[in-house]
């Protein structure tokens, strides 16, 4: 007597496999290396092969992700330098390593999830406890969970990104990474500060305009004003035209800041464009003052 069609489907529904990972064990040649276990040995072994497969699908996926994002973005990357946007190149570098922090987690978190499941552990009062657990350390992390909070919001307003030049808090550098949780900055003297987002407060980002300068350079008391002012305009005229200055406009002397019985000061403001430091671009329009007043016979002071 033929079965009822109810009870055929669900033989039928028992015996498919109940997810993906099932999918994958019950291909042909797992099936026949579990048929070719010694008796007595199916309850160890079989979970230890299942543990190394998702291993194995583990390293396998992260590569593949990896290697498929980090293709993406260094084809963007490249689009954006060609176009001359280096900072939304920059950004898109900042996410590049947030994605693949997130695939790593993710992908981390199946990972263990699957494992219990091969282990024969009941993963779904696994999951519901660890979503207790969570909540409880949730309460003790809280600085953690401020710190990621903060980092996102950092990368989704673009308020710096790696390779600007920033000051926050009492730090001064270049961002060399910009994480979920931390900052690293590198000072202009080499030094590396690792800081968490949660403490920022306020970013000074030095790489978004250009920035101005000023430079202050004192003749004799006795030099002739004018003619040290024509002097050094036209030095700075020509030294802005060198690409090695990287100036947003030609540096022009305000005028006389200081006067005393040895010495008169001259004041020149300049713009030096983004990513350019003023202090760095002061250094050679200094020598060139110096060079350009010995030329004309002007005395310094």
């Amino acid at each position: 007597m033929p079965e009822p069609a109810a009870s055929a489907a669900a033989k039928n529904a028992a015996a498919a496999p109940a997810n993906l990972l099932d999918a994958v064990f019950n291909l042909p040649p797992l099936r026949a290396v579990f048929r070719r276990l010694p008796d007595g040995t199916e309850n160890v072994l079989v979970p230890l092969i299942k543990l190394l497969v998702l291993l194995l699908l583990f390293v396998g996926l992260r590569w593949l992700i990896g290697r498929v994002v980090g293709r993406t973005i260094r084809a963007l990357v490249e689009r954006e330098e060609g176009l001359g946007n280096e900072g939304r190149a920059a950004r898109i570098r900042t996410l590049a390593s947030l994605t693949k922090s997130i695939v790593f987690y993710a992908l981390a978190f199946v990972f263990v999830i699957a494992a219990l499941d091969a282990l024969g552990f009941n993963v779904a009062g696994v999951v519901g406890t660890a979503g207790v657990a969570g909540l409880a350390v949730g309460f003790g992390a809280q600085k953690l969970v401020k710190d990621v909070i903060t980092g996102f919001f950092l990368l989704l307003e673009d308020q710096y990104a790696v390779g600007d030049y920033v000051t926050i808090g009492g730090v001064t550098g270049v961002v060399e990474e910009l994480g979920m949780r931390i900052t690293r900055l590198r000072d202009d003297d080499g030094r590396l500060y690792i800081l968490s987002n949660g403490d920022i407060a306020q970013v000074c980002n030095m790489s978004r305009g250009p920035l101005a300068g000023v430079l202050e350079v004192a003749v004799a008391a006795s030099a002739d004003v004018e003619r040290a002012t024509e002097v050094l305009n036209a030095a700075f005229a020509k030294a802005a035209e060198k690409d090695d200055l990287n100036l947003a406009d030609v540096p022009r002397v305000e005028g006389v800041a200081a006067v005393d019985a040895a010495k008169t000061v001259l004041r020149v403001r300049f713009q030096a464009r983004a990513n350019e430091r003023p202090g760095d671009a002061a250094l050679r329009l200094r020598e060139a003052a110096r060079v350009a007043l010995r030329d004309a016979e002007i005395a310094l002071a």
